[in-house]
Order: structure tokens, then sequence, then C-alpha cells
């Protein structure tokens, strides 16, 4: 082989060498570990707490590391900025919703295996926001949902239950009363059970 050849080779060797170093991320001393499946484990990191004047949160970032390939990768990180797609919500099911406007993240968990999980936060210091997550397609939807989970159900834990609230119609009785929802893993609404 030619000396010229050679020096590209070894150029072009140690290029795909650094680039491929910087491209693996990885987990900040601070975050904490919220669950872990036997194969990967979820993190989430504060990113800057929230002040006394915020209403909800601060920004956290929601981590995956994955044990076998010993890789590290970070799913997304919370806008507190995001608005809530409550408007586009049809017969309560979920709406696709940017990664970059999930508003909160004060949990995360595994639902299905490890392909996808359920990030939930409180950014409007009242009702808790939850998203499900597809973590092989990098996808969000946002459940119609403002209590959180509460669990799953079914012979594989294929429907997730979350907690909801709605107002009394009667006026002279008022007040609001808890409800559950039931849920696809893809965000579909099958079933609303009230709880008074």
């Amino acid at each position: 082989m030619k000396p010229y050849m050679t020096m590209m080779l070894v150029l072009i060797t140690s290029l795909f060498t650094s680039i491929s170093v910087q491209a693996q991320t990885k987990l900040p001393a601070t975050a904490k570990l919220v669950d872990d499946n036997g194969d990967k484990q979820l993190y989430l990191n504060v990113e800057r707490a929230a002040s006394e004047d915020d209403l909800g949160g601060g920004v956290t970032s929601v981590w995956l590391y994955n044990k076998q390939q010993n890789t590290t990768t970070r799913i997304l990180v919370s806008n507190p900025e995001a608005q809530g797609a409550w408007d586009r919500m049809q017969n309560h099911n979920a709406v696709p919703v940017a990664m970059n406007q999930v508003a909160a993240a004060d949990n995360a968990l595994f639902i299905i295996g490890d392909s996808k999980i359920i990030v939930e936060g409180c950014p409007d210091a009242r009702n808790i926001w939850s998203y499900i997550i597809d973590l092989n397609t990098k996808k969000a939807v946002q459940l119609s949902s403002n209590a959180g989970l509460v669990g799953f159900c079914g012979e594989d834990e294929t429907y997730i239950v979350m907690s909801s609230y709605r107002y009394n119609p009667d006026l002279e009785v008022g007040g609001r009363f808890p409800v559950l929802l039931v849920f696809s893993t893809e965000g579909s609404f099958l079933k609303e059970l009230e709880v008074r």
C-alpha cells in the first residue's frame, strides 16, 4: 500500500473513532434511577430546579441505560413552556405530541417490556400530565388523564389505568369526583369508571 493511502486510512479510522466516541452519551452523575426492568434502566436528571416563581416545575431529562449494550441515551428533556394537547383530544383518546413538547417529567417507568415508557409530571402545580413514549419510534402521545397512573391490568398488563377527575354537573352539589380511565398501550381510550 502506498504511504499516502496508509496515512489516509489512519486519518479516516481516527475520524470515525472520534465521531463514534462523541456520539456516545454519558449519564449525568446527578441522575436518579427510577425504574429497572432487568435489561434496561430509566433515570431522571434535574437540569434546572423549579424556582419559587414557577407554577409547576423546572427542567428534567429522561435517560435510558441499556445494560447489555452498555449504552446510555437521553430520551427527552422536559419543556415547562409546552402547551397541553387537551383541545385536540377527542373521545378521551391520546394525541401525538412532539418529544420537545413533554411539559414535565417527575417520574418515568417501563410499560411493555422495554419498548415503551410512561413519563408523568405536574407542570401547572395542579394536574399530572402523562405521556406514553415509544422508545423504538421516538414518538410520544399525551393521555387525557389529569391525576396520574394508577397501574396496569390485563393478562400481560396490556391496559393502562389512569386517575382523573370530573366536576359534578349538579351545581348545587358542586365539587369534583375521581374517575378511572383505561387505555391501550397506544393511548386509545377504552373505558371510564366513576369512583363515587
